[in-house]
């Protein structure tokens, strides 16, 4: 197996080694060998027509028909990414000889699999039209449970790239290095002159967004040698540099990053190359790197990508490792994603705020696997974050032994409609299961969603088996996101807001979120821990906010009863407030308003109104005798005097624009209540 990866610098092998490499990998029973194989096909075209040949591309279509069986469409798929046109006609005649005379005239009697690897072959050798046409001449009279998913999957996969002229949006462009990166031909023993603007361009691209790789006819070693040079060798990622075709090159390239040939640009002097690039990579576009449209264009995509502020290098170069460290140890796919070591943690609610503008990006930038198709108007998401009465907003973070992945995957369920307005995720993690995963978490709960009408292409079968999912209750996963999405000094925090799920509402709108810390459920405080001790394994800074409203259900109390016990509640608030006295606190409390009419006091499912209603004023009484008590340690802000009835979502949700009001009421309290400390120190 080692042979194969000794072709990327530069050495050969004779047909004999070709042969019995082919043979290997065939008889290993495993599709995703088979790129291997596929990628150096066309530098040994005279094996294919004879008989030892023939006998390779029938255990080859057997792989292929069994792995369809087995359900895994998209092994297929990646598996023929490398596949020549030519030998896949081939293949596929075959195939066809194979079949009972006249069976491609009534394709609706062939097996799943066979209908399928007929279509696949037939899109791999260039008849894309043909795949869509065929499949649904298939279908009559199938379970289209079984058939409809995979069908859909090949058909996408192959269909006609549409007219993006002026639309195009690159992710990546592989780049030439002999008269397109530098003057002069490295083979020829020419010293290279490197073209600055061309060096300009691949660093600016590297810094909003875009990555650079190479695909050159080149000795590694020599070629190595004048990019570091220039200073360039770590500018580009997934480097291929040998004396192989480079259409295939590319076409196993774009697979490996994860990527769609739609937003891939290459960059080349020669044209039989863009030609071949072209034709073997349908949708790339290329581009003459000695032309004058070359740098234009160029111009033109940095200048379209200036907005984008983040570099890519990274993430690729974990993927770069990923792919050879796969190759090097030849493991299947579900084994290799076990010793990947991956983890996962899902954060919901308020918490997401912090992730706005992410979530947005990655919904409007993600194609391939945006599940729902959809975008999202810039700026709206906060909306939907904070409107956790009609909306579950859930974000996948996942990282590996490899490396840290960040937020690659988003989930918007609306609740009235009861399905998906959007489901995306990062090319980044492509076939390791996150999918499963998030759609996992969201049918715990309580939002299954596997039949959702949402879904606009097939969901993959990766199973997140795999995959260790963690709780970001747990303060050292939230610390390790954090870390790198939103560093902060944790021990500089001050101020806690304990306001359940508004507290980070309160917390995205403070003007000091560095020394604040804030609340979501699961990760909270409430007054039945004061009754079991929970609350000692919390951390409470000298500054605290509370809304009283967070303890005036029910369903809070179910450890210890099944709605408010009058009795229970007055002891734990007197230990609360017991605690913030002793302890120097400073507490400021909301109380939610009371009277109100009965439709406001649905607080949640389950909820009985009428008692709710009841309970407000008898609770809230509580608590102003305690901020009568202790001036000096607990303030109140009755909002009932603050929010206008509009305000009101009901008697304990309100509106962005209260809940960035009662933010600036915490700030300016904290304002106070910091300066007057600073006073009596000075004092």
């Amino acid at each position: 197996m080692q042979q194969d990866m000794r072709l990327w610098i530069g050495t050969d092998l004779s047909e004999q080694e070709f042969g019995d490499l082919a043979e290997e990998l065939v008889l290993r029973d495993d599709a995703t060998l088979l790129p291997h194989l596929l990628l150096f096909a066309e530098r040994h075209a005279d094996f294919w027509p004879g008989t030892r040949g023939q006998l390779v591309l029938a255990g080859m279509l057997r792989v292929l028909v069994d792995t369809l069986e087995a359900g895994e469409t998209d092994k297929v798929l990646d598996a023929l990414s490398s596949c020549p046109a030519a030998l896949a006609q081939q293949a596929l005649d075959l195939l066809v000889t194979a079949l009972p005379e006249g069976a491609l005239e009534t394709p609706a009697e062939l097996d799943d699999a066979m209908a399928f690897c007929i279509a696949i072959l037939a899109g791999a050798s260039g008849q894309r039209d043909a795949v869509a046409v065929f499949l649904d001449q298939a279908r009559p009279g199938r379970a289209e449970g079984f058939y409809g998913p995979p069908a859909a999957r090949i058909a996408a996969h192959f269909a006609p790239a549409a007219d993006k002229t002026g639309a195009f949006k690159p992710k990546l462009i592989v780049w030439d290095l002999d008269d397109t990166l530098w003057h002069g031909t490295l083979a020829d023993g020419d010293a290279p002159v490197l073209i600055e603007k061309r060096a300009t361009f691949v660093r600016a691209f590297n810094r909003h967004g875009v990555v650079s790789a190479i695909c050159s006819k080149n000795e590694l070693a020599k070629a190595r040698e004048a990019l570091e040079g220039f200073g360039l060798w770590d500018a580009f990622v997934f480097p291929r540099i040998a004396f192989v075709p480079k259409g295939a090159v590319i076409r196993q390239m774009i697979a490996d990053m994860q990527l769609r040939p739609e937003n891939v640009l290459f960059i080349d002097d020669n044209p039989h190359n863009l030609h071949e690039v072209a034709d073997a990579v349908p949708g790339i576009s290329v581009v003459d790197a000695t032309s004058g449209e070359c740098d234009a264009l160029l111009e033109r995509l940095l200048a379209e990508n200036a907005h984008v502020e983040k570099s890519r290098v990274a993430d690729y170069r974990l993927l770069e490792t990923k792919v050879a460290e796969r190759a090097a140890d030849q493991l299947s796919d579900e084994a290799f994603l076990v010793q990947s070591g991956i983890h996962a943690t899902f954060t919901n609610r308020m918490d997401n705020l912090e992730f706005a503008e992410r979530i947005e990006e990655l919904v409007n930038r993600s194609n391939q696997l945006n599940y729902t198709q959809s975008r999202i108007e810039p700026g709206t998401i906060r909306d939907k974050i904070q409107n956790i009465d009609h909306y579950e907003v859930l974000c996948a973070f996942v990282w590996d032994k490899y490396g840290y992945y960040g937020l690659v995957g988003v989930a918007v369920y609306a609740f009235r409609t009861q399905t998906l307005e959007h489901f995306a995720f990062s090319c980044r993690i492509m076939h390791m299961g996150v999918e499963d995963a998030m759609i996992r978490e969201l049918a715990e709960r309580g939002y299954p969603l596997h039949a959702s009408p949402a879904f606009r292409k097939p969901l993959p079968p990766q199973s997140s088996r795999a995959i260790t999912i963690l709780s970001y209750a747990d303060a050292d996963v939230r610390a390790r996101v954090l870390a790198e999405e939103a560093p902060r000094d944790w021990s500089k925090v001050d101020l806690r807001i304990m306001a359940d799920c508004q507290s980070g509402a309160f917390f995205h709108y403070s003007r000091h979120q560095a020394v604040t810390d804030f609340d979501n459920a699961p990760r909270l405080f409430s007054l039945p821990q004061m009754k079991c001790g929970a609350y000692r394994e919390q951390a409470f800074p000298r500054h605290l906010v509370y809304t009283a409203a967070t303890d005036y259900i029910d369903w809070r109390w179910e450890k210890f009863s099944r709605e408010i016990d009058h009795a229970l509640f007055l002891e734990c608030a007197d230990m609360f407030v017991d605690m913030a006295v002793r302890g120097g606190h400073k507490v400021l409390l909301f109380l939610p308003p009371e009277g109100l009419g009965l439709k406001m006091y649905e607080l949640h499912k389950g909820c009985v109104p009428e008692r709710s209603r009841v309970w407000h004023p008898v609770l809230n009484h509580y608590w102003r005798g305690v901020a009568a008590k202790f001036p000096g340690v607990f303030t109140l802000v009755e909002l009932a005097e603050v929010l206008a009835p509009d305000e009101l979502i009901h008697a304990h949700h309100y509106v962005p624009s209260a809940l960035q009001r009662i933010s600036a009421m915490i700030d300016d309290w904290y304002d106070t209540e910091t300066a007057a400390l600073g006073l009596s120190r000075a004092a």
